[in-house]
């Protein structure tokens, strides 16, 4: 399938401009075009709407609107924050588990694209290893975290972490560019799709899986989300809001829960209708 993509960035925002305007560069067929509420707007490859905006990524819930309303997807460029300072190159879904946000709703989560952010993530981890950064950076998934959470198309964010001498690493913003290019010109893989539940905020069993194993993650909740208290919605927003359907499965990190955790949590996804396999 080769859905309609559109590429979202905040121009204040280091690495997702740096990495915009490396894309422009990179594009064939580009003319400037117009998006509502964008302060920069593009088209690329004849087709694909690519908007600026002066609003934060965690902050855009008007992407239902712009850059394109027909999208079915959105990629966002951003950069990645963390205390540790991890040098990453991530991709992940949106959504708060908890009551704790950064951007959107509580308890909410965004819609999860577990094809385009398998292909994102292959695509920038083969970037990477072409121009010389997989011993620099890490390659990995993010746990679902932040907003925007009131989008109804399925938003990945694609990033670079972690401090702002990485959000500016010309090599980085190059590898996303190229990443992103390659997923807009190809069509996506089909590929069964899993929810994860537990492992930290980079999980490396669900990066592996996602990478190179059976499944493509969409939503996953980490540990420390189970443990903080994750409401019954927020599970079955987990699987429900998946795009292009729903998982059949969902993955538990065994060691993430203690086994009545374990059981409750397998309970309530069977009766969901969703397999549970212990990783």
């Amino acid at each position: 399938m080769r859905p309609r993509i559109a590429v979202a960035y905040s121009v204040k925002d280091p690495a997702g401009s740096g990495a915009a305007s490396r894309l422009l560069e990179l594009a064939s067929n580009t003319r400037e075009g117009s998006c509502p509420l964008a302060s920069k707007c593009w088209i690329l490859e004849g087709d694909i709407l690519m908007g600026g905006y002066d609003s934060d990524t965690v902050d855009m819930e008007f992407l239902d609107e712009t850059p394109d309303p027909q999208a079915e997807a959105v990629i966002v460029l951003s950069r990645h924050s963390s205390t540790a300072g991890r040098p990453s190159l991530t991709t992940h879904h949106v959504g708060n588990p908890t009551k704790r946000t950064l951007g959107g709703d509580p308890e909410t989560l965004g819609v999860s694209a577990p094809p385009l952010s398998r292909a994102l993530l292959r695509a920038y981890r083969e970037e990477a290893e072409t121009l010389g950064l997989t011993g620099e950076y890490e390659v990995t998934l993010e746990a679902t975290h932040h907003g925007p959470t009131g989008v109804s198309k399925p938003i990945v964010f694609i990033e670079i972490g972690s401090t702002p001498d990485r959000w500016a690493d010309p090599k980085a913003q190059e590898a996303m560019a190229l990443a992103v290019l390659r997923v807009l010109r190809s069509p996506l893989e089909r590929c069964e799709a899993a929810a994860g539940f537990g492992e930290t905020h980079y999980p490396r069993k669900f990066t592996e899986i996602h990478l190179d194993g059976d499944y493509c993650m969409g939503h996953i909740i980490p540990r420390y989300a189970l443990q903080e208290g994750v409401p019954p919605r927020v599970v079955e927003q987990a699987i429900n809001k998946t795009w292009p359907s729903r998982p059949r499965v969902a993955l538990i990190h065994k060691k993430s829960l203690r086994s009545e955790q374990r059981k409750g949590l397998i309970d309530h996804l069977k009766s969901l209708g969703v397999e549970t396999q212990l990783i």
